[in-house]
């Protein structure tokens, strides 16, 4: 199972501090989310960049790292100009990013740029096809002049990079048609659970979980509705060995409420709950 972090924090400085220190401690994956307006639960440096922009520059500042994108909210986005984005980014982290792309639940980013949020899911539908599609080389429509026109830069990776849909259950139904891994986000190891075998049962290859995770108590006032993993390191080892023994291949996880509990919670995953976990985790 591998591991990784989305470094959140109010400043870069925190940023780089909590991925030197993530992925000297075997979380080798930095997370990034999508959005589009100013949300408060969203400041600057804790998800407020734009996405592909940040994890450019994450994949030159940690050149090992992993990094991901979860999830691009495909339906708000020009499926083309993602597919060049995500193609350069492979290229700028040497073949070592993944992007999880997903319908969208803000139904406000819908609304301001004028896309019917009830159509979202056949948007999605043909996004996810046109991100193949220009992954795999072939020829959009004829250009101006007559001559086939195809999407540059080709991607580093064969086919593009790691595809995952992003989502809940209906998202999970799709990836399974599509042949698809899937990320789940926002269930506990229990809650997860019978979604796992109706994954597995039906053939479903990677199945990714992304949840928040924290060391000690939550502060009063900053809980949040899909707080999955909190309390003491046992408790996180045994929440990821769960996680684990679902069959699950990879977790994203959000550390912590503010730059002290993300530090915090960083710093004890690397120093023992990784540690504990042993051969579950993948370093690779």
């Amino acid at each position: 199972m591998r591991l990784g972090i989305s470094p959140f924090a109010s400043s870069r400085p925190v940023v780089e501090r909590l991925a030197a220190r993530a992925l000297d401690g075997g979380l080798g994956t930095l997370w990034l989310g999508d959005g589009l307006l100013d949300n408060p639960d969203f400041p600057l440096w804790s998800g407020g960049l734009e996405g592909f922009t940040e994890l450019a520059w994450l994949a030159g500042r940690f050149p090992t790292a992993r990094i991901g994108l979860s999830a691009v909210v495909l339906p708000l986005r020009n499926p083309i100009w993602v597919a060049r984005q995500a193609a350069s980014l492979d290229h700028l982290s040497g073949g070592r990013c993944t992007v999880a792309v997903c319908p969208g639940y803000w139904e406000r980013e819908a609304n301001f740029l004028g896309v019917d949020f009830a159509t979202r899911g056949q948007r999605f539908e043909e996004g996810i096809a046109t991100l193949r599609t220009a992954w795999a080389g072939e020829s959009g429509p004829p250009a101006a002049q007559g001559a086939p026109a195809r999407v540059a830069p080709a991607p580093l990776t064969p086919g593009g990079p790691p595809l995952w849909l992003a989502g809940a259950r209906a998202t999970m139904r799709r990836a399974l048609r599509l042949g698809l891994p899937f990320q789940v986000s926002r269930v506990t190891p229990a809650e997860l659970k019978p979604m796992a075998a109706e994954w597995f049962g039906e053939g479903g290859t990677t199945l990714a979980v992304r949840i928040r995770a924290q060391v000690g108590a939550v502060v009063e006032g900053a809980e949040v509705a899909w707080h999955a993993l909190t309390g003491t390191t046992a408790r996180l080892t045994e929440g990821l060995g769960e996680l684990a023994a679902l069959g699950v291949a990879d977790v994203s996880l959000l550390p912590g409420q503010d730059d002290a509990s993300s530090l915090a919670t960083v710093e004890a995953l690397a120093d023992e709950v990784v540690p504990a976990l042993g051969d579950l985790v993948d370093r690779d």
